[in-house]
């Protein structure tokens, strides 16, 4: 998920630990390196050592010091922020406004600063991993914003953060859950742009990293992120990934074809990776012998470039060797090992090729004196083929089938013959596309792991929701909560392992509870660890139409707080109502802390006489700060659009910008750099004050809502230092 915020000129270094007022959230810790902003509902959670800072933001900050140490101090990555005089700011999205489906989204501000939103309510660990996850992104996106231009980009970027993670914690081997959507998937390339459908492909790639890290070293990650980053390979090319790996192993002495072939076969062998006792059994096609005649393997398993078959033929008892003969497509160069198992896998056992791209496979492999073995094992990759010159858009998501020859037998006459009459008559090979989708498209969550959020609270209730367990002995869930940290004195049941939501009435307004889910089995017995405890204070709304997980709630609450907004009579704020320009300005004036004279300022236009708005516009008026329209009317109640809301804005708080200045650039494509309004929007966007996101179309004739205003003007305020 990737989305452009704007970061505003006001962060600049403070001392460490410094609780201010945030920018996009009311909150912000601000230590040396790092602006960690949160809500008042994060705010109001248990805070074990009464330093007025929650526990879970200090996790946040020390996850993210960590984080940074090891990625920038030990392993020696470039800094994100250098040549900035200001942090890095962490987003604690507790109303998911840009996290969306993930747990945590780091993306660029518009002047190529790298952000990270998290999601606050996870457990611990996993809070700690996915900061480290989301800081090497940071670091990714530091080093050029364009680096996940493409989806094999997106796939690099995504595997590399998920092998982070065991660096930063290598007790915890969270990545270890996400590895059987690679290794029930290997026909799929390491080089896919897609992923199939329903899995975490790409975390799960994180075991390619892993493999070239134990192969080399740790540095060989980062000599690959440079040599990718400095290619002159065309961004869009889906080969930009390929050949920064091919340019490494190069300067290792090796091949990509050699090295992907002992990567296919470590994966076999698992006793070759450090933490291999831990990792999953790869997904093997039980196939038969097939004797004199050729089988044609499954299009649904034809393997990728780069990606491979593992086929499994027992040992019939037929003879003392084992053949295998491959007939492959014509300009595609295939590796093609046999391993013995006998209860165990050695690959040091294991008898191997590579049939050049040009080349077809003369003799089979075989493997001699196989004794009483269970079987043989034969691992079947496509490599490399010739790419064209375009961009080879696709190239490494195709499946290439093949047909294969496979004989226990007592000497290698039949099998020969075989090669000789049969082979030369098969059908041509044809590849097909894999099937799958973009990467990056599916929801990333933990895996187990249960993650209690808030949906919405008031003056007596709290709804909940949490993500569905992957574990069939999950039949239930209880949430457990009471008046005292760990004391749960009440439950609420839910008898269904499908429901995700729940609702607890009848609190006490102004009363801290304490909230904590588990999931049960059929028995009632708790499943797994219970999610982390969160902590709720029923209140109030702040207005009955405004809750706590409105977008703009802490625009909103700030202004509020200030005395600057106010609702209606009725108690509700209309946030997604228009706001007219009588409004805006009395919003405005209010903000600087002026209330002017009713008495004194009327009467200054055909439709101003002594309403309720008049001192604000005819004070505005005598500032020249508005003039109104040519036909002497000033159209009180006309709603304000975009840009004459920014236009407003500036003309109330700032001298020197007038109608008609042009600029070098705009970052929205539907605005004209020469327009009336362009200086307005220029300056809006250099200050960060706009929801809109750089790169999409900005729509200047769309009116403002009482939402969208408040969060510019809170931002703005903010960014004077005035909030």
């Amino acid at each position: 998920m990737f989305c452009v915020l704007v970061l505003p000129v006001f962060a600049s270094t403070v001392s460490a630990d410094t609780v201010q007022s945030g920018f996009f959230k009311k909150n912000a810790l601000v230590t040396d390196y790092f602006q960690i902003e949160y809500s008042d509902l994060v705010a109001s959670q248990t805070d074990s050592d009464s330093d007025g800072i929650p526990d879970i933001v200090e996790t946040v900050r020390d996850a993210s010091e960590h984080a940074k140490e090891v990625i920038l101090d030990d392993l020696n990555y470039d800094d994100p922020m250098a040549g900035y005089d200001r942090q890095l700011v962490i987003i604690l999205d507790d109303n998911y406004e840009y996290l969306g489906g993930a747990l945590g989204v780091t993306s660029v501000l518009s002047n190529g600063d790298p952000y990270i939103a998290l999601d606050p309510w996870m457990t611990e660990d996993y809070l700690k991993i996915t900061i480290g996850h989301e800081f090497f992104h940071a670091v990714q996106f530091g080093y050029d914003i364009n680096f996940a231009y493409t989806y094999q980009g997106i796939n690099w970027a995504e595997a590399t953060a998920t092998w982070m993670e065991d660096n930063i914690y290598n007790d915890v081997n969270d990545y270890v859950n996400y590895l059987p959507d690679y290794f029930t998937y290997t026909d799929y390339s390491i080089f896919a742009s897609i992923s199939p459908t329903g899995t975490l492909f790409e975390y799960g790639l994180s075991v390619w990293p892993k493999f070239l890290s134990e192969y080399y070293d740790t540095d060989t990650i980062q000599d690959i992120w440079d040599s990718y980053f400095g290619s002159s390979v065309d961004y869009e090319s889906d080969l930009r990934i390929y050949d920064a790996v091919t340019e490494v192993i190069d300067e290792n002495g090796d091949d990509l074809d050699s090295v992907f072939q002992d990567f296919a076969l470590w994966n076999l062998d698992l006793s070759n990776y450090e933490e291999g006792s831990s990792y999953p059994e790869i997904f093997v096609i039980d196939a038969e012998e097939t004797n004199t005649e050729y089988a044609l393997i499954d299009e649904s398993y034809a393997p990728a470039l780069f990606g491979t078959n593992y086929l499994y033929f027992e040992n019939t008892g037929e003879g003392d060797d084992f053949y295998f003969h491959l007939v492959k497509p014509e300009g595609v160069a295939f590796a093609v090992s046999l391993v013995p198992y006998d209860g165990s896998v050695e690959i040091s056992d294991a008898v191997s090729t590579i049939i050049d791209m040009d080349s077809t496979m003369a003799d089979p492999i075989s493997i001699k004196n196989i004794g009483d073995v269970d079987g043989i094992y034969a691992v079947v990759s496509p490599l490399e083929k010739d790419f064209n010159s375009s961009l080879n858009s696709g190239a490494f998501d195709e499946g290439y089938l093949y047909y294969y020859l496979a004989d226990y037998a007592d000497a290698s006459s039949d099998v020969d013959e075989a090669v000789t009459d049969s082979s030369s008559g098969l059908e041509e090979e044809t590849a097909s596309d894999k099937e799958g989708e973009a990467i990056g498209t599916e929801e990333v969550r933990a895996p187990n792991t249960l993650n209690l959020s808030v949906v919405t609270y008031d003056e007596d209730s709290v709804s909940f929701k949490w993500n569905r367990l992957n574990d069939s002995d999950v039949t239930g869930y209880e949430l457990r909560y009471g008046t005292e940290s760990d004391e749960y004195t009440k439950e609420k049941n839910v008898d269904e392992s499908y429901i995700t939501s729940a609702t607890v009435t009848g609190l006490s307004k102004g009363k801290t509870y304490y909230f904590e889910l588990v999931a049960l089995d059929s028995k009632g017995k708790a499943v797994l660890s219970p999610s982390q405890e969160i902590s709720v204070t029923p209140v109030e709304w702040l207005f009955t139409d405004v809750s706590y997980m409105h977008d703009n709630y802490d625009a909103i609450a700030g202004l509020s707080d200030a005395g600057i907004l106010n609702g209606y009579l009725n108690g509700s704020f209309k946030p997604e109502q228009e706001i007219n320009r009588a409004e805006l300005l009395k919003v405005l004036i209010e903000a600087r802390g002026i209330t002017p004279d009713g008495s004194k300022y009327k009467d200054c236009f055909k439709d101003v006489g002594e309403d309720w708005y008049a001192k604000y516009v005819c004070y505005a008026k005598d500032e020249g700060w508005v003039s109104g329209y040519s036909d002497g009317t000033f159209r009180p109640e006309q709603a304000v659009n975009k840009v004459e809301a920014l236009k407003i804005l500036f003309q109330v708080y700032e001298a020197g910008l007038k109608d008609g200045q042009t600029v070098a650039k705009l970052l929205y494509p539907d605005l004209d750099p020469n327009s009336w309004y362009a200086i307005y929007v220029w300056k809006a966007s250099n200050l960060g004050i706009l929801e809109e996101t750089p790169g999409n179309s900005f729509y200047p004739s769309s009116y403002r809502t009482r939402g969208d205003i408040s969060e510019e003007v809170y931002r703005y305020l903010v960014s004077l230092g005035e909030i």
